[in-house]
């Protein structure tokens, strides 16, 4: 059947030229009153008015140009493929599989004169009407325009794939006249007849077909186009927008539609001079060499690459990516940024100066702003950002907003235009999972930002590195950012990004220490630029505790005697406990103290990290001594605060330093110093020298990091001391990070207990590997995307377990801790946010109780999760589940920790106890 150019403005006369039978079909049904239906050539309308508006006013420039890039760059013929596509997803209803499902609307095409074999009833499971529609439209594509099969597949994954995965059913089922698909005397000509139809809906005629007969879809067009078929097809689906009818709509109705949904357009950046990006957008009327240097290189960039940004803690790296990723969007027409970060924490914590710089950089159109996290709507700064409505009315005045439907689904996490969340919501995309091609389509136009990228271990960087790979393949600029990197894991990542390009990574000459520095992708591998030496330096003196805890306590106290504010770190929540508990006994000067971890209730950790910024932020305003603050690594990252001397439980190198990085942190405030705190001082604790071997390590210590990692940091350090008496920043860094990781050997006496770390930690990092390239998207090939199958235990990319899959982490139990008292379930009475009030309401919990007491939640202690235990702790929770809380958004599928008056519970085996000051403590009942 051949095409000519019809009139597309006139959608009822396109529907008019339908036979009956293709108008008897049925897409969508009111299952309950069985009255509304939704034909199926009404849906494929819908969904290409929905995708054709997607694709001219939601869509960045740059990924219309990755579609286009399959069409030697020509836009307009990518336009149309988009919307055909999107109006094909669902011609696989137009099947017997699918038509039987509703006997009266069944009835309705038998009366037009499609019949059914008796066995489709039966078999009707055995064909998706997705992969009905993946047949249908392939081998329309043969018979009417002269496709391959293989290049026909090409086009046809894309409808194959908008449920989610790619997967086909047995051949059996797929060839046409199959029971499931029809015959050929009647159902392959409506078939036909309605992919004509999508065709004629896109503007695509004979002429076109031949132009790209020849080209396969590559595979980062064709993922980009399943994202946006999906999305399509969600929206065309909500009957908010499209309600169920069964004859046409009026003329514009589906405009009205996404008009009222409201999606912002695509931010587009403008080119603005440096006195202006600097001062006017960020404030910084004198900025640093780092931040002009990484501006500077952007400038000269003439295609996107991957910078790797290598800098002291405090020098400003998040302004420098924030000026480089405005330069490269407006350079290459990108519609946002994602700014990835390890934790929760520091991603509250980034939240704030993103939502301040986009202030300063929209005009009169709307931008929509993401926070990715689990714990996202209890960020206080997110909760003030504008919230939209299901119906969205712009006063072009230019805001900053939270759209409802780019932030309802965990799925669209990464589809506003600046998305600001864990690296979690990155790394989902080289998951295969279900509708990971989502999570492509949001980050194929923006500008990726990776913060403190050295936090990722081995079984995350091989998430990185093969979302690096998909990220070059869509011509994705991305700027990494560490204190400092390992040559082995930056020739890792610049490997993996060149991967992408097709090219090849030149072995880096890494011998001459380079800090601080940016490294950069290039057509012959990759350019290294040095920046100019901070003028911010500082040197630390390192010392060593020998001895226990109470050794540990005694210490700090004698330094905040002497008016110094001090940090002790330590690597477990037990040990950072004990010091704790320690300090209160021993503290008869009633000095001030403090303790953060991860086991806190979530509202009682961000009101002790918020009175830390503001008694050690950099807008602290007044000396405030002497404080002692006992924490885990949770304040490695996430808070920008100063100490005058640390003790440290020792940590692998770079951990340290970032660590260290708390001392003497904001050097405004060295004059206000006390005389015995001038020199930061570091004291590293955890482990005990021996006379004629390595060290003792504390078993807590080497159980989160490994021994291997933990003595490479000591030899490092006694051989920098051997010759050196301090550490000095930035200087000594760089070296010192690539010495105990590359090329540190065992110092006398260390080669047996070396050689058995080494190999431990070997098999660990292998083990690593492995699982993680079980469930590990494979990269962009030249193979069809049915080879994408969903894999078992990889289903669901969402939510906490989806963040599970691309972590190396014990199955941690989350739970929401209530109180009972006098037979009531309360929220923790001391809770600030309405403690006491009553939470098992034999109806239903009010949505403002019901948020309240969702946000006193903690995760447990990991080996509580691990096999039977965890089987058994889970059945125990669940037991106590209160089945109103399934009618609440805030609550449903949480399991509750009953605590009694006083703060005491006891499942599995164990004693759960919370206490305000020292956060959650669990003892096995035989140790009690």
């Amino acid at each position: 059947m051949g095409h000519t150019k019809p009139d597309t403005t006139d959608n009822l006369a396109l529907a008019e030229r339908l036979s009956p039978r293709a108008r008897a079909l049925w897409a969508k049904s009111d299952y309950d009153t069985k009255v509304e239906w939704l034909p199926l050539y009404l849906h494929i309308s819908d969904s290409a008015a929905v995708a054709a508006t997607l694709w001219d006013h939601f869509l960045p420039t740059a990924t219309q140009r990755v579609v286009a890039a399959a069409f030697d760059g020509n836009l307009p013929l990518a336009r149309k493929v988009a919307i055909w596509l999107a109006a094909s997803h669902d011609l696989g209803k137009a099947s017997p599989a699918f038509t039987c499902q509703m006997d009266w609307l069944r009835l309705k095409a038998e009366d037009a004169g499609l019949s059914f074999h008796p066995s489709v009833e039966r078999n009707r499971r055995q064909l998706r009407h997705e992969a009905a529609s993946y047949f249908i439209l392939r081998e329309w594509l043969r018979s009417s325009h002269g496709f391959s099969r293989k290049i026909a597949s090409t086009y046809a994954s894309i409808p194959l794939g908008h449920h989610g995965d790619f997967s086909t059913p047995p051949p059996e089922h797929s060839e046409p006249g199959s029971p499931l698909l029809g015959d050929k005397q009647v159902w392959w000509p409506t078939q036909r007849e309605l992919a004509c139809y999508t065709a004629d809906f896109a503007g695509l005629i004979d002429d076109d077909f031949a132009a790209f007969a020849a080209i396969a879809l590559p595979q980062p067009s064709a993922i980009s186009l399943t994202g946006l078929t999906i999305l399509a097809d969600w929206i065309a689906s909500n009957t908010e927008f499209f309600p169920l009818r069964s004859t046409p709509r009026e003329p514009g109705a589906a405009a009205d539609a996404m008009a009222r949904l409201g999606l912002p357009p695509p931010w587009r950046a403008e080119s603005v001079d440096d006195t202006r990006l600097f001062s006017d957008h960020l404030g910084l009327p004198e900025p640093r060499p780092l931040q002009t240097g990484i501006v500077e290189l952007a400038r000269r960039l003439t295609e996107p690459e991957l910078l790797i940004l290598e800098a002291p803690t405090g020098e400003g790296k998040t302004k420098a990516a924030l000026a480089a990723s405005e330069v490269m969007a407006a350079k290459f027409d990108l519609g946002g940024i994602l700014f990835a970060l390890p934790t929760q924490a520091t991603s509250d914590g980034i939240l704030a100066p993103v939502h301040e710089w986009l202030s300063t950089i929209i005009a009169d159109t709307d931008v929509s702003l993401g926070l990715a996290h689990g714990k996202a709507h209890f960020n206080p700064e997110y909760a003030n950002v504008r919230r939209m409505s299901h119906v969205y009315d712009p006063d072009g005045s230019g805001n900053v907003v939270a759209h409802w439907f780019l932030t309802g689904r965990g799925k669209l996490a990464t589809m506003s235009d600046f998305v600001v969340g864990t690296i979690d919501q990155l790394l989902l995309g080289a998951l295969r999972a279900k509708h990971v091609a989502l999570r492509h389509l949001g980050v194929a136009g923006k500008v990726v930002v990776i913060d403190e990228v050295h936090a990722a271990d081995t079984f995350m960087r091989r998430y990185l590195c093969r979302m690096l790979t998909w990220l070059a393949a869509y011509n994705v600029p991305v700027i990494a950012m560490s204190a400092t990197l390992t040559p082995s894991i930056r020739r890792e990542l610049i490997t993996a990004y060149n991967d992408g390009r097709g090219r090849a990574t030149a072995p880096i000459d890494d011998d001459a220490i380079i800090y601080p520095r940016i490294t950069y992708t290039t057509d012959h591998g990759a350019d290294v630029v040095a920046l100019p030496a901070s003028s911010r330096t500082s040197s630390i003196q390192v010392d060593e505790l020998p001895g226990n805890v109470e050794a540990i306590a005694l210490a700090a106290l004698s330094a905040a005697v002497g008016g110094g504010n001090v940090a002790v770190i330590c690597d477990t929540v037990r040990r950072a406990q004990d010091v704790y508990r320690t300090l209160r006994t021993a503290n008869t000067d009633n000095l001030d103290l403090r303790l953060l971890h991860s086991r806190f209730l979530s509202p009682d950790r961000l009101h002790k990290e918020e009175e830390l910024r503001v008694r050690l932020g950099p807008a602290a305003t007044a000396p405030n001594r002497p404080l002692i603050v006992v924490s885990t690594q949770v304040i490695e990252q996430s808070l920008d605060i100063d100490f005058d001397v640390m003790f440290s439980d020792v940590a692998p190198l770079d951990l340290l330093i970032q660590r260290a990085g708390r001392l003497h942190r904001h050097r405004g405030k060295d004059a206000d110093r006390p005389a015995a705190h001038r020199t930061a001082r570091l004291v590293l604790t955890g482990f005990t020298r021996t006379t004629d071997g390595a060290p003792d390590l504390d078993r807590g210590c080497t159980k989160v990091y490994g021994a291997a990692a933990l003595l490479r940091a000591l030899a490092t350090l006694d051989e920098h001391f051997a010759q050196h008496a301090m550490v000095d920043s930035p200087n000594d860094v760089a070296h010192l990070v690539t010495r105990a990781y590359e090329t540190i050997g065992p110092p006398p006496g260390w080669e047996d207990v070396w050689a058995t770390s080494e190999e431990k930690d070997r098999l660990l990092h292998a083990d690593q590997r492995r699982r993680a390239d079980q469930y590990r998207l494979p990269p962009p090939s030249r193979r069809l995307l049915t080879d994408w199958t969903e894999l078992p235990g990889a289903a669901d990319a969402s939510g906490e377990r989806g963040a599970a899959q691309v972590r190396d982490a014990e199955d941690s139990i989350e739970v929401v801790v209530v109180q009972r008292i006098d037979d009531r379930l309360v929220i923790p009475q001391w809770a600030a946010e309405l403690g006491g009030a009553q939470v098992d309401m034999a109806t239903v919990v009010d949505e403002g109780i019901a948020l309240a007491a969702s946000k006193n939640t903690l995760r447990l202690p990991g080996f509580l999760g691990v096999d039977q235990l965890g089987d058994q702790l889970i059945s125990e929770l669940e037991d106590d589940g209160i089945d109103t809380w399934q009618n609440s958004k805030w609550l449903r599928g949480m399991l509750p920790l009953i605590l009694d008056a006083h703060g005491d519970a006891a499942y599995a085996g164990f004693d759960f106890h919370y206490d305000t000051d020292l956060g959650l403590l669990v003892t096995h009942q035989e140790h009690s």
